[in-house]
């Protein structure tokens, strides 16, 4: 066995220099050129690289013949790009993050004091809506050090004022995050950031293309939204229309947990699952050796997999056979947690003012909540008044507190993951209550499988309850 390291990540101003000596051949290209070559060519690896270093226009074309041409697109994931972006909204930030195939690290609003930047989308300058929309994000960065003040006057943490006060900064709030992103994964973005709605969201496309067309060539060819893509608003328009909606009316403040679906005696489907794995034969018997197990029975299957469980582990896969659907209301400020897990399913709606707003205990201790509230009143008052105007647009005038409605689909498994961190103390208090409350569901569905969800900190004394012996 022999293990090379075949390239790695390395920071921009570097690789300019080394281009300046090498030429066209610092590219990813050349990886991905070399590895697609793999498959069909008998030399060593380490040869069809040098090969595709020394001939980049026959590597170039290598790739468009097998990404574009044979539609094995699977080669371009060894292209990887890191790009930083600055000067991006949180609500464009939420949009990008949708995708999943890349990695993000995001300037958070928890732990830094914000300032007064913010984002002017192209949508209100063409209404003639600045003057009135920085009046109003102007107030609510005020009523933010107001809020800060008082909280860390009232005693609180000095962090906890930076994490609730936030709660009174709208989604214009101007962040900057560090993105990884392989070239695949790149060109669905661009593709699908230019047929967005927001114009911010079709600018960062264009400038995305244009900083990353030029290093991979081969890999990225399609920047323009399909119909598919292009007219997907249009056709969720269209759906609504097809069914009449009620009147909402304003819902109570807080966030909400819901479970709209669950996979029926997820135990025994589990159970059955591991047994499957366990001793061969069709998934038909497993089922049948589960039921005949009993409660008793399928419990200490599913113990046996869960007794050498420590809390950073993850649990055996066959846990992701259990499924759950939750309906979530929650605001942005913990939205901004929750869209961290994508490689679960969130589908959310846009922000709705009628949804009320979410409020941090520690308003109620500064007795800052009428400040929050009235803050949130100027705000609905310019989503209600141009929203006509603006369409999703007038979203960038609402708070972090202002809430919206997502279905979050996801596996027992990804819930583990998603309660070691977000049941943990350390945890963001709104998405920590969201999880507590799934927990509980979940404990309720499925009492064997869910044993040991929860937080990191409380891991050690929840095994311990569990497993006595241990």
């Amino acid at each position: 066995m022999k293990v090379t390291l075949a390239g790695f990540n390395v920071e921009a101003a570097l690789l300019e220099e080394t281009r300046k000596r090498f030429g066209e051949a610092v590219t990813p290209e050349v990886i991905s050129a070399a590895y697609a070559r793999i498959s069909r060519d008998p030399r060593g690896v380490s040869a069809l690289r040098q090969e595709a270093r020394g001939a980049v226009e026959k590597a170039r074309r290598s790739n468009e013949r097998i990404v574009f041409g044979l539609g094995h697109a699977s080669v371009a994931e060894h292209a990887v790009v890191n790009l930083d972006l600055t000067g991006l909204s949180r609500l464009a930030v939420e949009e990008l993050e949708r995708f999943r195939l890349a990695s993000y690290t995001e300037k958070s609003q928890r732990y830094i004091r914000l300032s007064r930047d913010v984002v002017v989308p192209p949508e209100i300058k063409e209404a003639r809506l600045e003057r009135e929309f920085r009046s109003l994000v102007g107030g609510l960065h005020d009523a933010y050090e107001v809020a800060c003040r008082s909280i860390e006057a009232s005693g609180e943490d000095p962090g906890s004022a930076k994490e609730d006060a936030r709660y009174l900064m709208p989604l214009a709030t101007a962040t900057q995050l560090g993105m990884t992103v392989n070239a695949r994964e790149l060109e669905y973005v661009i593709r699908r950031l230019a047929g967005h709605p927001l114009a911010e969201l079709r600018e960062l496309s264009a400038r995305t293309f244009r900083a990353t067309k030029g290093l991979i060539p081969s890999l990225i060819r399609y920047a323009e939204p399909g119909p598919h893509y292009r007219e997907m608003p249009d056709a969720m328009r269209e759906i609504a229309a097809m069914i009449p909606r009620r009147a909402g009316k304003r819902e109570a403040a807080g966030a909400s947990v819901v479970l709209i679906d669950v996979t029926p005696d997820g135990d025994k489907r589990l159970a059955a699952s591991i047994i499957f794995s366990a001793q061969g034969g069709s998934m038909r018997e497993a089922i049948a050796a589960a039921t005949r197990l009993g409660d008793k029975g399928r419990a200490r299957i599913v113990l046996g997999a869960l007794k050498r469980l420590e809390r950073h582990d993850s649990v055996w896969r066959e846990f992701e056979t259990v499924q759950f659907v939750f309906e979530i209301v929650l605001s942005a400020s913990s939205y901004a947690q929750l869209k961290r897990h994508r490689i679960a399913t969130l589908l959310p709606q846009p922000y709705d003012p009628r949804l009320g707003l979410s409020i941090p205990a520690t308003f109620v201790g500064a007795k800052r909540v009428a400040l929050l509230r009235e803050a949130g009143r100027r705000a609905e008052r310019f989503y209600g008044s141009h929203a006509r105007t603006l369409g999703r647009a007038a979203e960038y005038a609402l708070l972090n507190a202002h809430r919206r409605r997502v279905l979050f689909c996801l596996n027992l498994r990804e819930l583990y993951h998603f309660s070691r961190l977000r049941s943990d103390a350390a945890a963001q208090w709104e998405i920590r209550i969201i999880s507590e409350e799934m927990c509980r569901i979940a404990g309720a569905a499925v009492p064997s499988g869910a044993l040991l969800l929860g937080g990191k900190d409380g891991f050690a004394e929840k095994r311990k309850s569990v497993f006595p012996e241990r």
